[in-house]
């Protein structure tokens, strides 16, 4: 049996790295780091990073840098997902905002070029409460 290939895009960062943390878990599952870092290098803003870093993918993590509700966000996520879903992925989960228009409209985006999807609407994070600016030190 081989092992199920995931892409955590954002694989440094608030969410990322902890998907990463409970996949490891799991031996079942083969994780590909998507940072611009990595081995495998994947970058935003670098479309020709997309194509490597999704070979042989079945499930993709996706979280969009800096945020979904930019206005390029939308167009970005829209070439994502096409080569994503032609490359063979066949489930995307979006971390996405709530209420933000471009959020929204990057969520129907996933709907409709995916062939399995989950959309995660995430208003506010309990660990901004226990790091970085909002840490309160006694």
């Amino acid at each position: 049996m081989s092992k199920k290939k995931i892409l955590v895009l954002g694989s440094n960062g608030k969410t990322g790295r902890r998907v990463i943390e409970r996949l490891k878990n799991n031996s079942d599952v083969e994780i590909r780091l998507g940072s611009r870092n990595e081995k495998i290098p994947f970058d935003w803003e670098n479309p020709q990073t997309w194509e490597n870093v999704l070979q042989d993918i079945e499930t993709v993590y996706i979280t969009f840098q800096p945020d979904l509700a930019i206005p390029s966000a939308v167009e970005t996520i829209q070439k994502f997902t096409v080569l994503a879903t032609k490359s063979g992925v066949q489930k995307m989960v979006l971390l996405s905002g709530r209420g933000e228009k471009e959020a929204q409209l990057c969520e129907e985006i996933v709907k409709e070029n995916a062939k399995n999807w989950t959309i995660v609407r995430a208003s506010w994070f309990n660990q901004n409460f226990s790091e970085s600016f909002f840490l309160i030190q006694y």
